[in-house]
Order: C-alpha cells, then structure tokens, then sequence
C-alpha cells in the first residue's frame, strides 16, 4: 500500500462536537444546518472554494489521510485496492441500476427522495441507537431480495472487504472497539450479517 502525503487542515479535532459525550454521531444544531433549500443546494467548485474550502487534486486511487492541527488523522481518502477494482464497480453499478429499474425505483418512488438526494434508500443489517436497549435487525420490506442479491455479488463484497481494511489500518483503535462489540454480539446473538467478517453490522444502498 503506498500513501500521498498526508493534508493537513487548519482545526483541531479536540473541538468537535462529535468529540464530547457518546459515541454515536450528533445530528448537529439547527441554527448551522441552514433552511432546507440551504441543504438541498447544489455548489459549485468555485462557490465551495469561495466559502473556503480548499480543493484537494486526487487521482482516486492513491490513499491520502487528512489531518488535524496536532497531526490526528480526521479523514482518510482511502483509494482504491489494485486487480480489476474499477471493473468492478462498474459492474456493481450496473447491476444496482438493473436492480432499481426492476423494482420500479426512481426519484419519484414511495420511499424516496429524503434528505440524502433525490432517490430511494435502504438500510439493511443490525443498528442499535435512538434509546434501544438491545440491537435491531433492520428490515428493508419489499426490497430484501434485492439487497440480499447484492450482497451476495463479488463486487459489493469486495468494497465491503476493502472498506474494513482500510478502516483497520487507518483507524486500528476504533476498529479493535467495533471489532470487539462485532465479536461479543455475534457470539451471544443469532443475528444477520451482511458481509461476514466486517465489522460494519448494517449497509446503506442508495439507488440514485
């Protein structure tokens, strides 16, 4: 695995919001959220750069961590692994294109679009949060062949594979914790596994 140099930004981790109190992911205030036509927007480059975001040249490939002021890795472009990846993917998107367009989705289907984009999404696998004491299996409905279709494809297997090592190797100490929480439910429940041997216990799949 060969690295670019790492991109530093100007802030400190520390100072997340996300850094204090539980480990889930905060929903944010709503006073920086904006209205909704704020986050429904789409930016262009130079409106992003004017805001002062700064534009990072990658060629998608080659791996590049993004780090805070005190050298904490923040964010990981992870690349991509070498072989017939790109093949792939594109098979993987043509597959999920077929799927939608079977199953009758598009932008004006009953489950979508939400606040994501404008197109269907399901969630598939175990989740617990929102106050539930023990996990839950989530439960796509109708769409439950489709998705288990495509998990069982080489191809979603492959990103799931190649997404848990990559979060192993850039972030081993929060990967030995999801690890350990995979390892004690999945040996004390009879619970689904979407990719077995990742330690993400659900999946998102957005047909847009």
């Amino acid at each position: 695995l060969s690295s670019g140099a790492a991109v530093e930004a100007d802030i400190d981790a520390s100072k997340f919001e996300a850094a204090h109190g539980a480990h889930t992911g905060k929903p944010g205030k709503k006073a920086d959220m904006g209205t909704k036509s704020d986050r429904e927007k789409q930016y262009t480059l130079a409106e992003l750069i004017d805001m002062g975001f700064e534009h990072i040249q990658w060629d998608g490939v080659t791996p590049i961590p993004i780090i805070d002021c005190c050298g904490r890795i923040i964010v990981v472009l992870a690349g991509q692994p070498g072989g017939d990846y790109p093949e792939e993917l594109r098979e993987a998107f043509g597959i999920m294109l077929k799927e939608g367009e079977n199953a009758g989705l598009s932008s004006n289907a009953a489950d979508g679009p939400h606040k994501c984009g404008a197109f269907p999404a399901y969630n598939q696998g175990v989740t617990m949060g929102m106050g539930n004491a023990h996990p839950v299996v989530l439960n796509p409905r109708s769409m439950t062949q489709v998705l288990n279709c495509l998990m069982g494809h080489s191809a979603f297997q492959w990103m799931a594979r190649y997404q848990n090592a990559a979060f192993g190797l850039w972030a081993p100490r929060v990967y030995a914790g999801y690890e350990k929480v995979y390892n004690t439910i999945h040996s004390n429940l009879e619970l689904p596994e979407n990719f077995p041997g990742v330690v993400f216990t659900a999946a998102a799949f957005n047909f847009g």
